[in-house]
């Protein structure tokens, strides 16, 4: 039995995490035209390469955040990933409703709004954001760089916690004059 809770736990965390990263929908073909032309164009890359030379570095690209970001809307943005994190952690489902888009791109409003309700009735979840970077911004669109820790308590006179990391990008619309979430992209860490 405490191995299945700690598969229940962990399963939970990944739930979370997809969640909260509302994955993304590309259709199969897309993605396997894109596994394709990837292939063949680290092929062509590596033909061309001297043995001796590598193209693949093992250091990740530096976060950067965006160059035109004006102070007023960066804290506009951060106030509303503040308070969706805070309405997650507080199992406050219109407030949490409150930062997401009625339009969103990557998931269905009404789908995310009975979802997070069954979340908050059932489990003991809370995040933290570690790394937070505004890495997109346009007048009406920006994304959110977050490396997110995710904490699951089990329920009992012993808590068990399990944490997990992960990475995320949200994307947030400006919607009559507030920004609102329209998608999550989940990044696995190692």
């Amino acid at each position: 039995m405490k191995r299945l809770n700690k598969w229940m736990l962990f399963l939970v965390i990944m739930l979370v995490g997809s969640i909260m990263l509302a994955a993304c929908g590309k259709d199969e073909k897309t993605e396997k035209k894109s596994e394709t032309n990837t292939a063949t164009e680290s092929k062509k890359q590596n033909q061309q390469t001297p043995p001796n030379e590598s193209t693949v570095s093992d250091a990740a690209p530096p976060i950067k955040e965006a160059e035109n970001l004006p102070a007023k809307e960066k804290k506009a943005l951060l106030a509303v990933l503040d308070q969706h994190i805070s309405t997650f952690n507080k199992k406050d489902l219109s407030g949490y409703m409150d930062t997401v888009s009625k339009n969103p791109t990557s998931f269905k409003y009404d789908e995310e709004k009975a979802y997070m309700k069954n979340i908050f009735d059932t489990m003991n979840i809370q995040i933290k954001p570690e790394n937070v970077v505004i890495i997109d911004y346009k007048k009406t669109e920006a994304n959110i760089f977050t490396q997110m820790k995710t904490i699951v308590s089990e329920a009992g006179k012993k808590k068990k916690k399990i944490e997990k990391v992960s990475r995320q990008i949200n994307t947030f619309r400006k919607e009559e004059g507030k920004w609102k979430l329209i998608a999550t992209y989940a990044m696995e860490t190692k």
